[in-house]
């Protein structure tokens, strides 16, 4: 898991990425009912693909797009910012690593 934390915090030095947290503490929140991808272009409409436990969908519609945009709009408005996802995971990784470091004490990972 630290190696995984790792890269994401690396991941801050590309201009095209952006890594947040939504912590459980977050709550119910617009991700819940399954993942979605959105895909934007220039050149061509902008697409929605969701999954959920029933069925996959991939969409043009206006409407399903503007929905997913909605929904995408909602989980970045409840998560951490930037700089608070960054403090959490590196704060993760200090404690995992202070776990390990602890005598008698096995990890998982």
């Amino acid at each position: 898991m630290r190696t995984q934390l790792a890269h994401l915090l690396s991941c801050r030095e590309a201009t095209s990425v952006n890594v947040q947290v939504l912590p459980f503490a977050a709550g119910a929140h617009h991700g819940l009912t399954g993942s979605f991808t959105l895909l934007t272009f220039e050149d061509a409409p902008h697409v929605t693909y969701s999954e959920t436990y029933e069925s996959n969908q991939l969409s043009v519609d206006p409407k399903a797009v503007a929905a997913g945009s909605f929904r995408y709009d909602h989980l970045q408005a409840a998560a951490l910012s930037l700089d608070a996802s960054a403090e959490l995971m590196a704060r993760v990784m200090e404690d995992l690593h202070e776990h390990r470091s602890e005598p008698g004490r096995r990890t998982v990972g």
